[in-house]
């Protein structure tokens, strides 16, 4: 089976976010319940947006270091938005599944 082959810049944005995705999804199944952890939506979804959070800074982040301050306020604007998408997605699925209705 052939790797997938990500084009070079998208490389160290992709490797960020797996990381960021696996540190806050262990401390977030840790902190629920110390010694007995737990995978819940809530400790996926702080898992999607800690990945998610950790991408785009890292992009930021070298971006600053180029000088490039448009790269880098989009890469911000996009974190925070697909935090707030995870957000508000998660919070509609526990809605649907809880018989809920959206207020």
């Amino acid at each position: 089976m052939r790797a997938l082959s990500l084009p070079r810049a998208a490389q160290p944005t992709a490797e960020a976010f797996v990381k960021g995705l696996v540190t806050t999804g262990v401390l977030a199944s840790i902190q629920k319940r110390p010694g007995r952890p737990v995978l819940d939506k809530l400790v996926v979804r702080r898992a999607l947006q800690g990945g998610a959070a950790l991408a785009a800074g890292t992009v930021a982040a070298q971006a600053w270091q180029r000088q490039d301050l448009g790269r880098a306020l989009t890469a911000i604007a996009l974190g925070t938005a697909s935090v707030m998408v995870l957000e508000q997605w998660m919070k509609e699925t526990k809605e649907k599944q809880d018989g809920q209705e959206k207020a």
